[in-house]
């Protein structure tokens, strides 16, 4: 879930540095160019929190749509399938997030506006943090035989084995 939330922020990292080589006073002021780092964090701030309530919406529908795929048909063979499953898990759970986010608008009683690239966005993003995240819910998700025991009873610390 942490992966749709951080890592669309980090969309905004090249915006910002083409900002940041254009502005002229950067290199003409010793103090301006002392608070590029500050301005950095700032528009990543400003990024995460405008992507945060739909990239949360985005994790919470993907690992449960993850857990419902692997409740009912397992474990996928390859990595490939895996990655496929991923993505389109991650796209589907994009478009609830970004279903949800309309509907709550509508409900609001604002103007009700159909933004076709963040949309696009969304499910892109989904995508990719779906194939991100599904090795660690894979991990999860399996069940793993349980380890051989030792009997310490029949060994020599125990005692009870001659020779």
């Amino acid at each position: 879930m942490l992966v749709f939330v951080f890592l669309p922020t980090l969309v905004a990292l090249p915006g910002w540095l083409r900002y940041e080589a254009s502005n002229p006073l950067n290199f003409a002021d010793a103090m301006v160019t002392l608070f590029i780092p500050i301005r950095g964090l700032r528009a990543l701030l400003n990024a995460f929190q405008a992507g945060m309530d739909a990239g949360l919406l985005s994790g919470l529908m993907d690992g449960l749509l993850v857990y419902a795929w692997f409740s009912s048909r397992g474990d996928v063979a390859t990595r490939r399938q895996r990655m496929l499953v991923g993505a389109s898990l991650g796209a589907a759970a994009g478009v609830v997030a970004v279903v949800v986010v309309l509907a709550i608008q509508a409900f609001r009683g604002g103007q009700l506006v159909i933004p076709l690239v963040p949309i696009a966005f969304e499910i892109g993003s989904g995508a990719v943090c779906g194939i991100i995240a599904i090795p660690a819910a894979v991990r999860l998700l399996t069940v793993r035989e349980s380890l051989p025991t030792i009997d310490v009873s029949r060994t020599r610390a125990g005692g009870s084995v001659s020779g």
